[in-house]
């Protein structure tokens, strides 16, 4: 079909929308995409944000796109790049099917995108198939945007998952490079990712939730070149974290959550949205 022929479709479809509008949106979505996809693609992507039925979006399968050019509605998407957080995987139950999905964060050369991974595709976090650091290729993934707006990948029943050699690491900005450091954070920084090392565990304590059932938080001071900061650890995270310390003090924490806290100060929350690991290479 022509881009002519879906522009008319579009306007016959939903006739509240003129030609003009039409070719100002194409116009805008031309700009987001940064020209990896072509008029006849937009269009369709345009008219099914308008609620005409058209075919599904698709990229070519063998090109891979960076993460800062997806954006929600595209199908059979190729993305590559390194992992930086592998969480564990999840059950569901809902009234009219269950489960599971897993969660990842993959850098590349435009930042770092979240990538769920379902059922099956699943099962590759659970046999430890995939580790932080890896080199990774996630082929006919298709996009949505989360809660926030923000684009992110998913994986189900037709997508794959390959491992690159360890060669191809090189060609992926290294963990540090989607870290901030301490000293610029602000009690208006949001969910941010630190790496530093564990100058002192503060303190250790128990609580007990609105439901009566037993929580714990442990708070520590983390440092890095920069500064140092207070990081607070709840439930099934103090358990994770003094299992890693056994291994190192030296910590990567992606997607903590910076609040205020007492006196006017701030500190770093982590919680189950919240990746720890080891960090190398820290001095």
């Amino acid at each position: 079909m022509t881009t002519q022929a879906l522009i008319e479709e579009i306007k016959t479809k939903n006739p509240r929308i003129s030609e003009a509008e039409i070719l100002q949106r194409l116009a805008v979505e031309r700009d987001r995409c940064g020209g990896l996809l072509g008029d006849e693609t937009l269009l369709r992507l345009i008219a099914a944000k308008l609620g005409v039925a058209v075919e599904q979006t698709a990229f070519s399968a063998c090109s891979v796109v960076s993460s800062g050019r997806l954006f929600s509605g595209l199908y059979d998407v190729t993305v590559a790049g390194r992992l930086v957080a592998v969480f564990p995987a999840k059950s569901f139950q809902g009234l009219e099917k269950s489960g599971k999905f897993a969660t990842l964060m993959l850098g590349d050369i435009d930042g770092l995108l979240r990538v769920v991974l379902w059922n099956d595709k699943a099962e590759t976090v659970e046999k430890g198939e995939l580790k932080v650091g890896q080199a990774v290729r996630f082929l006919h993934g298709y996009t949505r945007d989360d809660r926030y707006g923000k684009t992110e990948l998913h994986l189900g029943e037709k997508s794959l998952i390959e491992l690159q050699p360890q060669e191809r690491t090189q060609q992926y900005p290294p963990i540090e490079k989607f870290t901030v450091k301490i000293n610029s954070l602000n009690p208006n920084s949001g969910n941010v990712h630190i790496a530093g090392a564990v100058k002192a565990v503060l303190s250790k304590s128990g609580f007990t939730r609105s439901d009566d059932s037993d929580g714990v938080v442990l708070r520590l001071a983390l440092r890095d070149d920069s500064g140092e900061v207070v990081v607070v650890f709840w439930n099934e995270k103090v358990a994770e974290l003094e299992k890693l310390l056994r291994e190192s003090p030296k910590l990567l924490l992606v997607n903590a959550r910076v609040k205020e806290g007492k006196n006017g100060s701030f500190e770093v929350h982590v919680d189950s949205n919240t990746f720890v690991g080891v960090q190398t290479g820290l001095s």
